[in-house]
């Protein structure tokens, strides 16, 4: 290989963050895992953001014009690498505005280098850019739910400073990453922390395919800092098993430590007692919710959780407990009918159990939102029995293996109940298919979807009334104790 193929920003950033994943990039693309459904989501937010973006500007042309006020997803090449700028902006008093467009609500240190990338390609092909900015979306912005009012919807961030503050940073790197691929053969890399910072690298299933993972690596210690990481990695321990006894481990860590060392779980507290002081009749509550990054319902902000489905389990003394649930099916705002059947399956009496507190934040959120249900919602509210806590404090498991996700508990304390039976069966995945759901023309694709959407959220509920009742929960047998 004689002649290195062209840069772009994408390989660039690329290439920061691991040469060889640019080589692959640029030479055996095919070794990457296909992009999922969740990242194939996040383009397509990506895309109706940028169009919004572009809008915000009167007379601006996708192509280049003489006397264009701005120009969109214009293209530049200088010294082997092309960009295409998401808008340049003619400035009142000369020169040129270069605004990279991102679908977050915060300015992040990458967004600056993806500016400085572009900024060095731009003036170097001969544009008089003066200013450099990042526009990403405002997280307080509320919509009336009539129009957008694009001004504040967005929030431009100026960057030039910092931006040509990486300009040589950028050169040199452009120069490495080119020597780089006009070498005959990919750089000697391993894997190692850079394959998730700062985006999960494509290709790490293929550069670790030869690495025989560890049974119960040190990432299952809860709550590992990166220094006491660093710390056993510098010293060869990749295994659990092998950390020594007086190592300087947090309470948990030691039991998480104790209970694959003697391949048992470990009861450190007394779990009875605690779900003891629930209330009858005990019902479980779970949410499914999607966050739209521009606003749809009146009231809402970027991102905003916007709960569109729940499921109810009832336990009443020894009988097998009773379902009851919600999923909305139009595309208006699901919110008030939600909460209006919510309260009605959940009654005025007995706890409420959840797993996190992520169904306090979501019961909030629709009290604030609907003042005429926020009562009875804070009702709710004062019934909840938060179920995580009270696993975390009292039992680990080693199948745990460092989490306390309802998906991973569950296998773990209830043998043969988890969700691989489920087309849909994760909160990330729920939301995308309720999206979908929402906009497909094909009944029997959305009829499909919604059935899986139910099956999903009455599992959750399921599992945490057999989570209570599991045996595991209720003796010692098979348990080591503190």
């Amino acid at each position: 290989m004689t002649t290195a193929p062209a840069l772009s920003k994408s390989r660039y950033i690329s290439g920061a963050q691991c040469c060889l994943r640019l080589w692959y990039d640029c030479y055996e693309r095919d070794l990457a895992a296909p992009p999922d459904e969740a990242l194939r989501a996040v383009f397509e937010t990506g895309h109706e953001v940028g169009e919004l973006a572009c809008k915000r500007i009167p007379g601006g042309h996708l192509v280049a014009a003489g006397t264009a006020p701005a120009l969109f997803e214009a293209a530049f090449r200088y010294r082997g690498v092309l960009v295409r700028a998401d808008i340049v902006e003619r400035l009142p008093g000369g020169g040129w505005r270069l605004t990279e467009v991102k679908s977050t609500t915060r300015l992040k240190d990458l967004f600056v280098l993806d500016a400085a990338v572009q900024l060095w390609v731009l003036r170097g092909a001969g544009l008089d850019v003066r200013e450099a900015c990042v526009l990403t979306l405002d997280r307080d912005y509320v919509y009336d739910g009539r129009r957008h009012d694009l001004d504040a919807l967005f929030r431009l961030h100026p960057v030039t400073e910092r931006a040509e503050a990486l300009l040589a940073t950028v050169g040199s790197g452009v120069r490495d990453m080119q020597a780089m691929l006009a070498a005959p053969a990919a750089p000697d890399l391993a894997p190692g922390g850079h394959c998730f910072d700062p985006y999960p690298c494509p290709y790490h299933a293929h550069c670790t395919r030869h690495i025989a993972p560890p049974d119960h690596g040190i990432d299952e210690l809860p709550g590992l800092r990166k220094e006491d990481r660093d710390r056993l990695d510098a010293e060869g321990i990749r295994e659990i098993r092998d950390i020594p006894e007086d190592f300087p481990l947090a309470p948990l860590q030691r039991i998480a430590r104790r209970a694959v060392v003697e391949d048992r779980p470990v009861r450190h507290g007394d779990i009875a007692k605690t779900l003891a002081r629930r209330t009858q009749p005990v019902r479980y509550l779970d949410f499914e919710t999607f966050s739209p990054a521009v606003p749809r319902f009146a009231g809402t902000r970027p991102y905003d959780a916007i709960p569109f489905q729940f499921s109810v389990h009832t336990e009443r003394g020894d009988t097998p407990p009773d379902h009851a649930d919600y999923l909305h099916e139009t595309d208006d705002d699901p919110r008030p009918a939600l909460a209006e059947r919510l309260i009605e399956a959940l009654g005025r009496r007995g706890s409420v159990c959840t797993w996190s507190g992520y169904e306090r934040r979501v019961l909030r959120g629709l009290a604030a939102a609907l003042p005429d249900r926020a009562d009875a919602l804070r009702a709710v509210e004062a019934r909840l029995f938060d179920l995580l806590p009270a696993v975390r404090d009292t039992v680990y498991h080693p199948e745990f293996r460092g989490s306390f996700s309802i998906k991973t508990v569950l296998p773990a304390l209830v043998p043969g109940m988890n969700y691989a039976d489920l087309p849909i069966a994760d909160g990330q995945t729920a939301a995308l298919g309720y999206v979908r759901a929402l906009a497909t023309g094909d009944p029997e694709e959305r009829r499909r979807l919604f059935d899986g959407l139910r099956a999903y959220c009455a599992r959750d509920t399921l599992a945490l009334a057999e989570l209570c009742r599991s045996p595991a929960l209720a003796d010692n047998e098979g348990f080591a104790t503190r």
